[in-house]
C-alpha cells in the first residue's frame, strides 16, 4: 500500500489515495515534536473511519428509505457499511483515487464513479500545504444523461480531549430519530446546550447532529496541548455536522457539508442544499484548515 507526503517548515500531511483519497494523519511540526492536528491512523489502516480525513462524495451522511425519487424516477441505493442500515456517506470515500499529480507540498487526485444509477460522475480532491495552511478541494462534474442531485463534504477526525472547545455559528440543530435521521429542526439560544456559536466544550453524551445558519468559519481549540486549528470553507458553506459518542471517546468530528442530512426525502431537497447536476455540469468546495499555537 502506498501513501503520499506532503511537508513543509510547518506541517505534515499523509495520505492514501487508494483508501478513500483519505488523509491518514495531519501533523503540526514544532521545536517540541509532532503535534496531531486530525487524528492519526495507521498506514495499514483500510477503514477510512479510523483515519483523519477522508471526501463525502457524492452526499454527505444517511439516505432513508433505501432509496429516493428524482424527477420521477425511483433510485435504489445499496447499503455501504456493515453496521449502518442505511447508505452513507456516498461511494468516494470507499473507492480508490488515482493521482494526477503531485509535488512536495500539493497532490492532486480523481475518481470516476459510474456504478450507482443516478450518479454517473469524474471528482477531484486536492491537498495543498501553504505555510501553516492545508487546503482542500472538492468537485464533482456529473456525466450521466439524466440530472442528479449533488452534494459535497468532508469528514475530519479530530482528537477529543477534556478541555476541547468548538467556535462555530449556528441559528439551528436538527434533533434526529433512532436512525440519526432528521426529525424537528429547533432554533438555538443563548442557553441551549449545543450552541457553539460563542464557544463551548463539546457535551458529555452522544452527539450526531446537523448545524444550519453557519457562517463558514469555525475554530477549534486544545487549550491544554497550546494548538488551534481555523476553518474556513470557499464558498460558504452554511452546515456543519457534529458527532461524538460519548465524553470518553478519544474523538470528534466536525463536518463542513453542503446538505441536510437526507435532504433527497425533503419537501424541497434543492433549498435543502443539494445542487442538480445536468451533463458536464460541477459543483465544489473548498476547505482551509489553519493552524496557530496559543
Amino acid at each position: 500500500m502506498t501513501t503520499i507526503t506532503l511537508e513543509n517548515a510547518q506541517l505534515r500531511l499523509v495520505v492514501n489515495p487508494e483508501v478513500g483519497g483519505s488523509v491518514v494523519r495531519f501533523d503540526a511540526l514544532t521545536q517540541a515534536g509532532v503535534v496531531a492536528l486530525m487524528r492519526p491512523g495507521s498506514i495499514d489502516e483500510r477503514d477510512p473511519n479510523q483515519l483523519a480525513m477522508y471526501p463525502l462524495i457524492p452526499w454527505s451522511n444517511r439516505i432513508a428509505k433505501g432509496g429516493f425519487e428524482w424527477r420521477g424516477q425511483y433510485y435504489p441505493l445499496v447499503k455501504n457499511l456493515e453496521n449502518e442500515p442505511l447508505p452513507i456517506h456516498g461511494d468516494g470515500w470507499q473507492r480508490s483515487w488515482q493521482v494526477v499529480s503531485q509535488s512536495a507540498h500539493t497532490l492532486q487526485l480523481e475518481l470516476r464513479s459510474n456504478e450507482q444509477p443516478p450518479f454517473d460522475y469524474h471528482a477531484e480532491l486536492s491537498y495543498c500545504l501553504i505555510d501553516r495552511r492545508l487546503e482542500v478541494a472538492l468537485s464533482v462534474t456529473h456525466l450521466g444523461d439524466q440530472p442528479a442531485p449533488y452534494g459535497l463534504g468532508l469528514h475530519p477526525w479530530f482528537p477529543r480531549t477534556g478541555d476541547t472547545r468548538i467556535t462555530a455559528l449556528a441559528e439551528g440543530v436538527w434533533e434526529v430519530d433512532k436512525a440519526q435521521l432528521p426529525r424537528e429542526w429547533h432554533r438555538l439560544t443563548p442557553e441551549s446546550t449545543w450552541n457553539f456559536s460563542n464557544g463551548k466544550e463539546l457535551p458529555e453524551r452522544l452527539i450526531d447532529n446537523l448545524f444550519t445558519g453557519w457562517k463558514g468559519q469555525a475554530r477549534i481549540e486544545w487549550p491544554a496541548r497550546g494548538v488551534e486549528l481555523e476553518l474556513t470553507t470557499v464558498p460558504t458553506m452554511f452546515r456543519y455536522l457534529v458527532f461524538s459518542p460519548h465524553e470518553q471517546a478519544d474523538f470528534f468530528c466536525f463536518e463542513p457539508v453542503s446538505h441536510v442530512v437526507d435532504a433527497h426525502h425533503s419537501v424541497s431537497p434543492l433549498t435543502q442544499g443539494l445542487v442538480e447536476l445536468a451533463s458536464d455540469q460541477a459543483t465544489s468546495m473548498t476547505c482551509q484548515f489553519s493552524y496557530q499555537t496559543t
